[in-house]
Formats: C-alpha cells, sequence, structure tokens
C-alpha cells in the first residue's frame, strides 16, 4: 500500500513539476488541471469500489502537487523530486490523524517534506549551501567527531 502511495506520489510530482516549468502552465493551473483529472477518476472509482485505497489517493495526489508546484530549478534537483514524495508519503501516513479537520495538512507535510528534501542536499560538501544548514551541518559534523 506503502509503495502504491509513493508511485502515485512521485508521478504526480513530477507530471506537476513538467507541466509547471516545461510547458510553461504556472504551478496553480498544472496543480489545478491535475487536481481536476484526479477529481473525475475518483468519483468514478469511488462508484466502482469503496475501499481504503481508493478513499486517500485524492488527498496523496493533492499534496504531491504541492511538492511539484513548490520545487525549483535553484534547490531541487532532478532526483529530488524522487525523495521529496517519499517524504510526503510517510508524513501523511502518519500524521493523517492527528491533523484531521484541521486546514493545510497536505501542505503542512508537503513543505515538511520538501525542507527535509533540501537538508539532506545540504549535508554533502559542496561549495554552493543553502546558508541557514551551514550551522547545522557545522554542529552535526562536530558533534560526532
Amino acid at each position: 500500500m506503502v509503495v502504491v502511495y509513493y508511485l502515485i506520489s512521485t508521478t504526480t510530482a513530477w507530471f506537476t513539476f513538467y507541466l509547471n516549468r516545461r510547458r510553461g502552465m504556472g504551478a496553480v493551473r498544472a496543480s489545478s488541471l491535475i487536481a481536476l483529472i484526479c477529481g473525475g477518476i475518483y468519483q468514478f472509482m469511488n462508484a466502482i469500489s469503496d475501499h481504503a485505497l481508493v478513499s486517500e489517493i485524492p488527498s496523496i495526489i493533492i499534496g504531491s502537487t504541492f511538492i511539484g508546484m513548490l520545487t525549483s530549478r535553484k534547490h531541487i534537483k532532478n532526483f529530488h523530486l524522487f525523495i521529496a514524495p517519499l517524504f510526503f508519503v510517510i508524513l501523511y501516513l502518519h500524521l493523517s490523524n492527528e491533523f484531521n479537520h484541521f486546514g493545510g495538512a497536505l501542505g503542512t507535510a508537503a513543505c515538511i517534506s520538501l525542507i527535509l528534501t533540501i537538508f539532506l542536499r545540504s549535508l554533502r560538501i559542496t561549495k554552493y549551501m543553502i546558508r541557514p544548514f551551514r550551522f547545522i551541518k557545522y554542529r552535526l559534523i562536530h558533534y560526532f567527531k
């Protein structure tokens, strides 16, 4: 089940990124187009099957479009579009019960997954490191020595 969620999330994030950056649709249009298509498919699938997998898919798709919307060429490489949806699915599965009936749970999980991805990227030694994570990296290196 987690693998299916991850594949759906990765595909949706890549498709949103592709529509946003390569086709020039813009972040909001790309995300809303995918959400519209997802809503139509969900209505069809919900009429056929009432399975828990089918009921969670629209939330995963809409949340992963946030990952595709928020990515930029400066901070996120193509490989990181595979890692961020993994963090998103893990966070979504653990936080969906905690954030029940609260607005912004999908956006919060997507934002945290992107921040984790950027943080992991900053752990490798590069000349161009993101400034907020320099101090954290310095503390981690000296903590484990």
